[in-house]
């Protein structure tokens, strides 16, 4: 029974009655045209409705108490990856639906709850499951699971399930809230099979070359049996080799070499030629994607005579395998004529003339220089003739200092611990003097003498007219690399700073006003493309708002077209839904009056993970179950049998609830009735 209290003090009850009854009285004490029967009808009836009204001015409010029955619910999480149906038929497909349907009508003919959650949705009928999944994490799904029914009445997780997942954790070493009763689908025997495991191979390959592909194949049962493997380009067999398992299950490497003819993105088919009595044929093949680049970044690094600090660079340099390094010293080795992407000049500025003229050949074209200023340089020449060098020398005395990294550098990121390694650096020989820095100059290392750290520059980079340059005032590097090596048995500071060094100064300014491109080159297919749009004014100032037309197509007659209208430096184009393939993308935007178009090629990797394991593993479900105090069953009958042993309550919920008494209508109607009455009485009876 609910209470009625007020938001005001209950004393002015007896107030409104009062006030009520005078009002009425007032009204109708006067000498009427009806008799008094009538007249003490309208009396009650104002009485009533202006009560009602000023009763309603103190907010009368019922509180009761409000209780809802909770039924137990359990969830029917169906693992639908496509491998829960590998080698079923489609009857045994239907006979798994009818399963989750039959045990879904059994829960509920119990009146308890019963939910179907997939990988990827929430269902309400069986009929909408679909067995596509490309991928299986099961710890991550019931976590979620978890998550989602946390202080509901849940009773249990129907999990059905191969017990196979190629993502994530294993479920089987976590303990969950809920209680898990697994039914395990699939087939526990591996049967004979060829799975192509895993294809090694580099994503860029240089134009003219030939590059590596290592395959791994896992052979089931085809001791002494011969296979062939192949590699095939636009249905062309590029390569082949035969392939002979000699143990009855093993992993065989296979090498092949394919070799790089035309430039840009590459699409290659590997593939195993099946066995007649194989049993699943999905897995013997793979689609790989090679970026096929037209040469290697050209380096010259031009030197007076040999010295170990041409030695350190150089190999600094042959650690990427985007570099291509010619060293030319004069009389020791010819200089072939070619256009370099960077310069590096060792003792620049030396006596040595030949050493000058080739790197001033190669800065006349244009091409970045790294200049490295030893005891055989001449400060003052370079003073004279270099506009981003200017050096006050005080004789010929030289100073011995420290390296100390410049903490505000912004031209390229470094690694956390290379400003530590380089304290532990030992002095280098720098010519004794006063170094100017132009404008805009980027410090990388300043000089440190001692345990001060002074402002004069060892190593700084610049730019002039679309130009990049570099200035490292000593020669002695090698010691730095060697001395990192002997205390930390590796390089990597020293071979990170001068490889990203060098990695600035080569790359190429791109003038271009409109730039689109993929924020990779190759996606999985559950993966969605982003695509990246730069677009400039005449002065290389970044605008938007301007409308880019992208067309996407495919050698398989794929084409779509898209508008997109970069609004800020974060907007994108998503693109998703693609099937594996190798595309083609156009776009196009119309700047000033002029159409600017950019060409490319991305591509989409086919998600084999499913394919790869044939054989259920039921020692998982099983551990899933009884890490959770559930059950595990190997058939559906069983599982089902077991409902009509639970004994299960709804939980009872009970809320206190205060509801104003001006929230129900039927207040309302009361007192309009009890208003058209009084109006219609008085009007028939000849009131006005």
């Amino acid at each position: 029974m609910p209470d009625l209290i007020f938001e005001h003090s209950a004393w002015f009850v007896p107030f409104c009655l009062l006030l009520a009854a005078a009002i009425s009285y007032l009204v109708y004490s006067k000498k009427t045209p009806w008799n008094g029967l009538t007249n003490w009808l309208l009396t009650v009836l104002r009485f009533v409705l202006i009560f009602v009204l000023l009763i309603l001015l103190l907010n009368p409010l019922l509180n009761q108490i409000v209780s809802e029955v909770e039924r137990p619910a359990f969830v029917i999480a169906v693992d639908n990856s496509s491998s829960m149906i590998q080698g079923l038929d489609s009857i045994e497909q239907r006979d798994l639906l009818s399963s989750v349907g039959l045990l879904k009508s059994k829960l509920e003919s119990k009146n308890y709850e019963a939910n179907i959650h997939t990988l990827d949705a929430d269902l309400q009928s069986v009929t909408d499951i679909r067995f596509d999944q490309k991928t299986t994490n099961l710890d991550k799904w019931l976590r979620d699971l978890q998550s989602r029914y946390e202080g509901k009445n849940l009773e249990g997780i129907y999990l059905i399930s191969d017990g196979k997942y190629n993502q994530g954790t294993s479920p089987a070493y976590f303990t969950y809230n809920h209680k898990v009763l697994a039914l395990g689908v699939g087939d526990t025997l591996q049967k004979k099979d060829i799975v192509l495991q895993n294809v090694l191979y580099n994503k860029i390959a240089y134009q003219g070359n030939k590059f590596p592909v290592v395959v791994e194949i896992i052979n089931y049962g085809y001791q002494q049996e011969q296979s062939h493997l192949e590699i095939r380009s636009k249905g062309k067999v590029v390569t082949s080799k035969a392939v002979k398992f000699k143990n009855e299950e093993g992993l065989t490497r296979i090498e092949l070499e394919v070799e790089a003819e035309e430039n840009g993105m590459q699409q290659l088919d590997v593939k195993v030629v099946g066995m007649p009595d194989e049993s699943v044929a999905a897995n013997n093949y793979r689609r790989i994607f090679i970026d096929v680049i037209d040469g290697k970044q050209k380096i010259l690094l031009v030197a007076p005579s040999p010295h170990p600090d041409i030695k350190a660079l150089a190999a600094v340099i042959e650690k990427n395998q985007n570099y291509e390094l010619t060293t030319y010293i004069p009389d020791v080795n010819e200089l072939k004529p070619d256009k370099y992407d960077l310069v590096i000049s060792h003792q620049a500025y030396s006596r040595y003339k030949k050493a000058n003229e080739a790197v001033q050949a190669q800065r006349d074209q244009g091409v970045p220089a790294l200049l490295i200023f030893g005891d055989r340089s001449n400060i003052l020449m370079a003073s004279r003739t270099e506009d981003l060098f200017t050096f006050s020398q005080k004789g010929a005395k030289r100073d011995m200092v420290f390296g100390a990294v410049n903490d505000e550098f912004s031209l390229f990121s470094m690694r956390e611990d290379i400003k530590l390694n380089f304290a532990n650096f030992p002095p280098v020989s720098v010519p004794y003097g006063e170094s100017i820095l132009p404008p805009k100059a980027e410090v990388l290392l300043y000089q440190r003498v001692g345990s001060i750290q002074t402002k004069k520059p060892l190593f700084y980079l610049n730019e002039q007219n679309g130009v990049k340059m570099a200035f490292f005032l000593a020669e002695g590097l090698w010691k730095w690399r060697m001395q990192e090596f002997a205390i930390t048995e590796s390089s990597t500071s020293f071979d990170d700073i001068f490889l990203k060094t060098i990695q600035y100064l080569s790359t190429k300014i791109d003038k271009r006003k409109f730039k689109f491109y993929p924020s990779d080159n190759i996606y999985f297919e559950n993966q969605t493309v982003q695509f990246h749009a730069e677009i400039y004014n005449q002065i290389y100032e970044r605008v938007f708002g301007e409308q880019v037309q992208v067309t996407i197509t495919s050698n398989e007659e794929f084409l779509k077209e898209y508008n997109f209208t970069p609004s800020s430096a974060y907007s994108r184009l998503e693109v998703s839904n693609l099937t594996p393939g190798l595309y083609d993308y156009q776009a196009k935007v119309t700047l000033n009056g002029k159409q600017e178009v950019v060409y490319g090629k991305f591509s989409v990797k086919e998600l084999q993970l499913e394919e790869l394991d044939q054989v259920a593993d039921f020692n998982l479900m099983r551990q899933v179950a009884y890490n959770t105090n559930g059950k595990f069953y190997d058939s559906v009958e069983n599982l089902i049998s077991d409902i009509d042993n639970f004994q299960l309550k709804g939980v009872i919920h009970s809320q206190e609830d205060i509801f104003p008494v001006i929230h129900l209508r039927w207040i309302l109607f009361v007192l309009l009735t009890f208003a058209s009455l009084e109006w219609f009485t008085r009007k028939y009876n000849g009131g006005y």
